[in-house]
């Protein structure tokens, strides 16, 4: 219920007198649609080329701005991130705060409420991002959402980058809710074939919105590179701690990923959050995370009495029996070459099941989990969750 609550207490808020929001608060932020297909694992090699050329769509054109506006709104851009994620940890919103600070001018010429930002809202002053992220395309060349621009592949450059594994995301910009659409896979930037002149790269493929019954099997797939002798350590934690607890360490073998997860029966209904650790001889280490938080339904036929804190809204609706749902299809690695500054994204390798959580959930639960409509809910919510702030601006 505590979940409820506070989305409850999110549209209240918005609805109170005597605050002046954007005209487009209320406009769904048009995302970067990545296409299907894209490689678990893409390897840039220097030694033979150091560009790499990828494809992206969108899902309708957006370019009808609200007069409040700022008139550089509604386009896209590309970034990649030296880090991956918990879904409980995106990235901030702001790349600069000279984006911060033409839009806070922009507020106050409207008589906009705008809300606070702070370094940490801000990549360029965040302490975990300061460091761990370059833009692919330049901030004046954010592209308009038209179908024409979306036609055109984004080359990006890789010269002078560290080596090691980089993640590819779009950038929605649209203030003040910014938003960020990350893309499936990994790229490894090497400079030689040698595993050791680059840190480990991995990448997980389990697709949005899973669950598991409490007590069963949830299998973590995906691909990874690095050195002979390396290391793969499975961790899970409660969504509202992130506590990390070790559930697995073994040898990684070859380029797959391939750990099993059984939740502790006596957390069940709540959501997980899980993260694979590759970590080479030299003991350089790579995290990387699932798209979305793990559903612990409690075994079929337990009553619960409810649903839990932090589930059965966001995930899907509360009732039990029959069901057509499902929460995707199988996940695939593979592993491509960007030798001619054009990268192929097919997938190879064989086809992985995910057994808990990717057919119709049976009969009996204690709450229902509707998979990826549920993640759907929650990326529609969360900018919503984090919006009441003051307006500040960085000191000089």
């Amino acid at each position: 219920m505590r979940g409820l609550v506070r989305v409850a207490l999110v549209f209240a808020g918005l609805g109170l007198p005597g605050l002046a929001h954007a005209g487009n608060g209320g406009h769904p932020r048009t995302p970067v649609v990545w296409p299907d297909g894209v490689a678990c694992m893409t390897v840039i090699d220097r030694s033979q080329s150091s560009t790499l050329q990828f494809e992206y769509a969108i899902p309708y054109e957006d370019t009808e701005l609200t007069p409040d506006e700022l008139p550089t709104s509604r386009r896209h851009q590309f970034v990649a991130f030296c880090r991956d994620d918990s879904p409980q940890t995106p990235p901030p919103v702001w790349l600069s705060w000279t984006d911060a600070n033409v839009w806070l001018d922009w507020a106050a010429q409207k008589m906009i409420d705008a809300e606070l930002i702070e370094d940490d809202d801000v990549l360029e002053t965040n302490p975990l991002y300061a460091d761990c992220f370059v833009r692919i395309t330049a901030d004046a060349e954010r592209r308009p959402i038209t179908e024409a621009e979306a036609m055109k592949p984004v080359v990006w450059d890789t010269t002078g980058l560290l080596a090691g594994a980089w993640r590819i995301d779009g950038y929605t910009w649209e203030p003040e809710l910014n938003r960020w659409s990350r893309r499936p896979g990994v790229v490894h930037v090497v400079d030689d074939a040698d595993p050791a002149s680059a840190p480990p790269a991995a990448a997980l493929t389990n697709p949005e919105g899973a669950f598991v019954f409490a007590g069963e099997s949830y299998v973590l797939e995906g691909c990874a590179r690095a050195m002979p002798g390396s290391t793969l350590t499975g961790y899970w934690a409660l969504a509202d701690t992130l506590e990390w607890q070790q559930f697995a360490s073994e040898p990684l073998e070859g380029e797959t990923i391939s750990l099993a997860f059984s939740p502790p029966p006596e957390i069940a209904p709540d959501f997980v959050a899980l993260r694979v650790d590759i970590t080479d001889p030299m003991q350089r280490t790579y995290s990387t995370y699932p798209v979305s938080l793990l559903s612990v339904l409690a075994p079929s036929g337990t009553s619960t009495g409810g649903c839990s804190d932090s589930g059965s809204f966001l995930q899907g609706d509360e009732t039990c029996g029959d069901s057509d749902s499902s929460s995707g299809g199988a996940p695939t690695t593979g592993v491509s070459t960007g030798s001619d500054a054009s990268t192929s994204s097919s997938g190879t390798g064989d086809e992985a099941t995910t057994s808990p959580g990717t057919g119709p959930e049976p009969a009996g639960c204690g709450c229902r989990s509707e998979g990826p409509g549920g993640a759907a809910a929650l990326l529609l919510l969360s900018p919503l969750l984090l919006r009441r702030r003051r307006v500040t601006r960085a000191s000089a």
